[in-house]
Parts: C-alpha cells; sequence; structure tokens
C-alpha cells in the first residue's frame, strides 16, 4: 500500500487529475514526507482490508509490503516471524534484528529481542515499515524497523464500537473499542478476547488484551500522553515441527515429544508509557518518553534437562529528544539530537521437564542488560531537487549474569558491548511527483539474553563464542507517482560479519542455540505498483527478489561457501485487488507466491514453492448514529498444502509447520454514536 488514499475528481466532461494525498511518516523520529527520506520506506493506514480480518496476526496489516516476509501465523506459542531484507530471519520465536515501536514507545528490549503477542492487530491504525538499517536512529537490531500507531480518538465525545469474529477450528475473537474527545482530552479504550482450537493437534490458544490511551492537552504548545496495556495468555500450546514423512502421513498432528512433554507457554506481561512534548518556539520540539514493562513468563519445551523456563522480567526506559528545524547556508535544515536509555532485568529459572511436570531445578541466574545510546541526525536541503541526510549513533551495552545455583559452579559474568552506527543518504527530485534515493548505512546486531545463555555445552552463564553482527547496507531506488498510478523499485546489497544463525542439538530437539557464521552477502530487488481508483475498483502488485548467501562459513569441517540462506525465498510476489461500491459493499482478494527456500545451512532441505489466496466481502449501511457491517472471508482459497513456518537447522529434519487448508471466517461490527 503506497498511498492512504485517492482523491476523486469532480466529475465533469473532462476528467481533472488525480491528486496524492501526501503522506507522512515518523519513522525517522520526527514527522516528514516519505519522499523525502533517502530509504524504501512503506506506509498502511487502516482500511476496510484490515476491519474486516479476523485481527489475529500482524501480517493481516503489512500485506503487499516488499521485502518483508513472515512465516508462523499459527504457532502463538512461538509467535511471527519477520524477516525484513533477511534480518530476522534466525529467530526461533519472536523477532529479532528488527526494531518495533507502538505509538513512539519501544517494543524492542535492550538486548534486542521483541515479543508480539502483546500488539492486537485490530487496535492498529497505522504502520511505517523502513525496510532496511535505521540503526543510526534505534541503535542495536535495528535491520529493519516498523513503527506503529494505534487506533486515535474519534472526533465525536463518545463512540462504541464492538465487533465480533468467528471462524473455523475454533476461532473466536470478541473486541470492543471505545473513545471519544472533550475539550483538551481525547480517550482510547480497547479490550478483546481470542481463542482457539487450531486445526493442528495441541496447538489451543487464548488470550486477553485491554488498552487504554489518553492525551491532554496541557498548554498551547504542549501536550502529554499516558498509555497501559495488559496482555495475558493462561494457554499457547506449541504443536511442534514434524519431519516430511509426518508431513505427508498426516499434516494435522503434533511431533510426538510436544505432546509428550507438553510443550506450550503461559505469559503475563504489562506495560505502563508516558510522553511528554513541548515545542518552546514554533521550530523547536522537545520530547520526553519513559516507559515500563513487566512480563511474567512460564514454558514447557519438548525434552527433560531443563525443559521448563520461567522468568520474571522488568524492563525500564527513558528517552529524550530535540528538533530543530532552521536554515544553514540560507537552505533548510532539521537537526534532531538525542538519547535512549534502557534496563532489563530477568529473573531465570530452568527445572527439568518429567514430561510435563515440572521437576528439579537446573539453573538459577539473574541477567541484567543495560543500554544507553545517543544519536543524531541532520536532514538539508542542499539544493532545491536535492536532500542530504547525516546520521550517527554510539551505543553501549552491557550483559550481566549473576549465577545463584551454583551447583555446576559460579557461571556468573560480565559482558561489554559497543559500537557506532552511521548513515549517508540522498534524495533528488526528478520533479515534484517523483525521487531518486541512495544510502549507505551500518547495523550492528548483539545477540539477546536468550541467545547468549543458551549454551550448547549445556552450562549456565554466556556463550563465550557468540560474538554481535554487523552489516554495511548500500540501496539505491526510485520512486513516484504519476496520473494516479504508484510505483518503486530499489536494489540493495548487504554484506554482513559474524552473521548469527540458529541450529539445534540432537540432546535438546527444540531448544534454539546460536553461532556465528564468517561472512554473508545479500543482493536483493523491491519492486511494487499499484493502479489508480476507477470506479471503486484499484489494484497492487509487489516482487521480491533475494539473492542471499553465505560468503565465508565452515561448520564441522564442512565448507558452506556460496550456500543460500535458509529461511528466504529467492522469488516472492504478492497481488492485492480491491473494490468498494457507493452502497457500502467491499470486496478484497489478495493472492502470493512463495518461491521454494532452504531450510538448514548446508542446504541438502527445502520447503516446497506455494500459492494462497484470501477473498473478504463486506458490506456496511449507516443509519443515523448507528453504523453496522458484515464481513466473510476465505483463508488459502486454493486449498494449498503448505508449510506456514519452518524451523531452521531443526533436530531430526523436525522442520515443517503445516498451514491450515481452505477454511472460512466471517464476523460483524456496529458503530454506536449516542451523542
Amino acid at each position: 500500500m503506497l498511498a492512504t488514499s485517492i482523491a476523486q475528481a469532480q466529475e465533469t466532461k473532462i476528467p481533472e487529475p488525480v491528486t496524492l494525498k501526501p503522506i507522512n511518516v515518523t519513522a525517522t523520529r520526527s514527522e516528514k514526507q516519505a519522499g523525502e527520506i533517502p530509504n524504501a520506506i512503506t506506509y498502511h493506514e487502516r482500511g476496510k482490508q484490515q476491519d474486516y480480518q479476523p485481527g489475529a496476526t500482524l501480517d493481516e496489516f503489512v500485506r503487499g509490503t516488499p521485502g518483508v516476509f513472515i512465516q508462523n501465523q499459527f504457532n502463538f506459542a512461538q509467535d511471527l516471524r519477520i524477516s525484513i531484507r533477511g534480518f530476522g530471519a534466525r529467530s526461533p520465536f519472536g523477532v529479532r534484528g528488527i526494531h518495533m515501536r507502538v505509538d513512539g514507545i519501544p517494543q524492542t528490549l535492550p538486548d534486542g529481542q521483541t515479543q508480539l503477542d502483546s500488539i492486537d492487530p485490530s487496535l492498529i491504525e497505522s504502520m511505517d515499515i523502513l525496510r532496511g538499517p535505521s540503526a543510526s536512529l534505534y541503535g542495536n537490531a535495528s535491520g529493519g524497523l516498523i513503527n506503529m500507531t494505534t487506533r486515535g480518538a474519534p472526533n465525536e465525545k463518545i463512540v462504541f464500537t464492538p465487533r465480533q469474529v468467528f471462524g473455523q477450528y475454533g476461532f473466536f475473537k470478541s473486541e470492543l473499542f471505545a473513545g471519544g474527545q472533550q475539550k483538551n482530552f481525547d480517550y482510547t479504550l480497547f479490550g478483546s478476547h481470542m481463542q482457539q482450537r487450531g486445526w493442528r493437534a495441541h496447538s489451543n490458544v487464548q488470550n486477553f488484551f485491554s488498552q487504554a490511551k489518553m492525551n491532554f492537552k496541557t498548554s498551547n504548545n504542549s501536550d502529554l500522553m499516558v498509555i497501559f496495556r495488559k496482555f495475558y495468555s493462561p494457554e499457547s500450546r506449541d504443536p511442534g515441527g514434524l519431519t516430511r514423512d509426518q508431513v505427508r502421513s498426516n499434516p494435522q498432528q503434533a511431533a510426538p515429544r510436544n505432546l509428550q512433554f507438553n510443550a506450550g507457554e503461559e505469559v503475563s506481561q504489562e506495560q505502563v508509557a508516558i510522553r511528554y512534548r513541548k515545542r518552546p518556539a514554533a521550530n523547536k520540539e522537545l520530547t520526553f518518553t519513559a516507559h515500563f514493562l513487566h512480563r511474567d513468563f512460564q514454558n514447557r519445551l519438548p525434552f527433560t534437562g531443563g525443559g521448563q523456563v520461567q522468568f520474571d522480567r522488568w524492563v525500564g526506559g527513558l528517552a529524550i529528544q530535540f528538533v530543530h528545524n532552521h536554515t544553514l547556508f540560507n537552505r533548510p535544515n532539521r537537526l534532531l539530537l538525542g538519547v535512549d536509555y534502557g534496563i532489563q532485568n530477568d529473573d531465570r529459572q530452568r527445572f527439568n521437564n518429567d514430561f510435563g511436570i515440572r521437576g528439579v531445578q537446573t539453573l538459577n541466574q539473574t541477567e541484567q542488560v543495560q543500554s544507553v545510546g545517543p544519536f543524531f541526525r541532520n536532514e538539508w536541503k542542499v539544493l532545491n531537487k536535492l536532500d542530504l541526510v547525516v546520521g550517527g549513533r554510539w551505543d553501549w551495552l552491557r550483559y550481566h549474569v549473576k549465577d545463584t545455583f551454583m551447583a555446576d559452579g559460579n557461571q556468573s559474568g560480565n559482558r561489554t558491548l559497543s559500537q557506532a552506527s552511521g548513515t549517508v543518504g540522498l534524495v533528488y527530485h526528478l520533479n515534484e511527483n517523483q525521487q531518486i534515493y541512495t544510502n549507505v548505512a551500518s547495523v550492528f546486531e548483539a545477540p539477546t539474553t536468550t541467545e547468549l545463555l543458551n549454551n550448547p555445552t549445556g552450562t549456565g552463564g554466556f556463550n563465550p563464542n557468540l560474538d554481535p553482527q554487523t552489516s554495511l547496507s548500500k540501496e539505491l531506488g526510485f520512486r513516484g507517482h504519476s496520473a494516479g498510478f504508484q510505483y518503486e523499485a530499489t536494489v540493495f546489497h548487504i554484506h554482513s560479519r559474524n552473521e548469527i544463525t540458529r541450529f539445534e542439538l540432537s540432546s535438546s530437539p527444540g531448544r534454539a542455540f546460536f553461532r556465528n557464521t564468517g561472512q554473508s552477502r545479500r543482493i536483493g530487488v523491491e519492486t511494487q505498483l499499484a493502479t489508480p481508483e476507477w470506479k471503486g475498483l484499484r489494484g497492487e502488485v509487489s516482487y521480491t527478489y533475494s539473492n542471499f548467501e553465505f560468503e565465508k562459513f565452515i561448520v564441522n569441517g564442512s565448507n558452506l561457501k556460496g550456500n543460500a540462506f535458509p529461511g528466504i525465498p529467492t522469488h516472492r510476489w504478492e497481488g492485492l485487488l480491491r473494490y468498494a461500491h457507493p452502497t457500502g459493499l467491499f470486496s478484497q482478494f489478495h493472492v502470493q507466491r512463495v518461491g521454494s527456500f532452504f531450510v538448514d545451512d548446508s542446504n541438502t532441505a527445502s520447503n516446497n514453492a506455494y500459492n494462497l489466496g484470501q477473498v473478504l466481502l463486506g458490506w456496511e449501511k449507516k443509519n443515523n448514529w448507528i453504523t453496522g457491517s458484515l464481513f466473510v472471508g476465505i483463508n488459502n482459497l486454493f486449498n494449498e498444502q503448505y508449510n506456514a513456518n519452518t524451523r531452521i537447522n531443526a533436530a531430526f529434519g523436525r522442520y515443517f509447520e503445516p498451514g491450515a487448508p481452505i477454511n472460512v471466517f466471517g464476523g460483524l461490527s456496529i458503530r454506536i454514536t449516542p451523542f
């Protein structure tokens, strides 16, 4: 989706030219028009295509985005696997290598990991996706950026919007949104409950989510935002990966060991955040942000030794940012300065998993990560048609583990990492509607605490052989719009050292360990085209080419130079066709083709190519103060037999998690404006 809306020309004998509403994004930490940013960036805004989705996972919002590949929509114990230009592909659960923010509040922890379970897709209003390194602004684990804004308050005094969705395999989701405005205050309240039995055995899930967001206009030049979020999942079972033979014989089955050990997790999380903005002058803005998070987590893995994990996590963060718009050598210039501070404290314990029953304790330690990152960014219009962007950041991370178990010796220790990141970019405006842009950027990715502490030696403490990954990215792109058509094409090259990859051991199947490769390179092409709206009909098509391979990588005496990255298809196509009728009828057809890709570093096992389709039909009707809508959808329209997730380098060939066959969902929502 390349633009928020297309303005309709007035009906005359000679059609007037279609004009496009400018897109303003905040991916660069201050509001900026997308055409002024020297990066590939995609903007999505909530529309009927999101309102008529099940509201289960974030991939419903990002469909059609080139360069972004998502797996694992059905295993809620492992969460979505999101990859942007290969960053994040190694993740066994949650998100790695990609920085994520909601309402300006970091969801990525100081150690670089992000859990997506506490973000409800039905609450998202808009999303900026920066498809490339952004470490000069966000630091560690910023190979890409997903910046989300939750739904704002409606203009009315109060609005209620209940929504109910049903689907096959026991899917049931209830939502309630409420909000309004009064003088210098606005608010939104949201709550949801989701549950499903799942198509595969042992894939039950149930969760509850709530958010309250309040905005206060404290003066003519200042405002305050306060957010509270609560997520609770009492049940999320993990059906596990299957071998190819198991998939062929019965794709609905759970992995036998996952049943035997009752694999799954329970999560409870709370987050509070506050943001204060002040504009001391028309050209200056100062922002102060503070946030606090608590997460209580327990899981059961499909093996005995240390197979049950429990941790109590506390996270805090502060950020100060100053933006100054002025002139430099009589040319417009924007300077952004700031510093981020984060602290993460995990009280982690491990126990034996005696076939689903908690056994003896095998680990007890406290892990702490602190991060500090001062940064700057300068955006200067050198010439009328040329913009220059320069940015830099220095990050300092300190890991500390205190071992209180001691049965296997004292594994306490410290580790300090520091890294400078920078970027230089240019935007050349061919005309008002077309730009050529280029940038060079560095990015680093420190191992997360989970990756450092999953020590292949079987002891506590840190894995001393795992180092940060560093990359240098070069990008060249063209984008624009003409006669209502919107288009973009981007080519990039990324060279990485110490690429962090995932593997498993036969002694602990299902538990991920990590190692560094020597060197790797990524070459990619991303293209997208969107048509103008014609009588309510419009379409989009995108294509992504990913040629990612290892340049230096030796494992157990085998030279893997020239092997392709596992988990990333070389070719991927997506198409969207939407139709909206003045009577309130809406329809959408989405199709994607995912090419084959390898699932192990040695390139001996692969995942077959597959084609997926979805069709949506909806109808909306307004009557005075009530607006109602009904919708129905079909997933996996072609009834494809495919794998919705792949477990990279899994032990015993358990690479595959099959996706559900053709299935139907539907729902209704009502918007009530009593005043």
